[in-house]
């Protein structure tokens, strides 16, 4: 939990840095870190509960470890 200057707390993968702007970020399902900075608290809480639902209805394809090849075999087999 982030908290912003005057010490509140702001929520999960929410808070702010020194300089006022304030900070979102969340770790996809994919275990990457997506981050962003705004000026105001509300665009970061619709930035962060945005990304957060769009992460999750994210249809993934393959998975990472699979190479150009092994998709096209795999879909050549299904197909036949």
């Amino acid at each position: 939990m982030g908290k912003d200057l005057k010490g509140r707390e702001l929520g999960t993968g929410l808070a702010q840095r020194k300089d006022g702007r304030y900070t979102a970020r969340f770790v996809t399902r994919t275990g990457y870190r997506k981050q962003s900075y705004f000026d105001t608290l509300t665009q970061a809480r619709n930035w962060l509960q945005d990304a957060q639902y769009n992460d999750k209805r994210k249809s993934i394809v393959a998975p990472f470890d699979m190479v150009a090849k092994d998709i096209v075999s795999s879909n050549a087999e299904l197909a036949a």
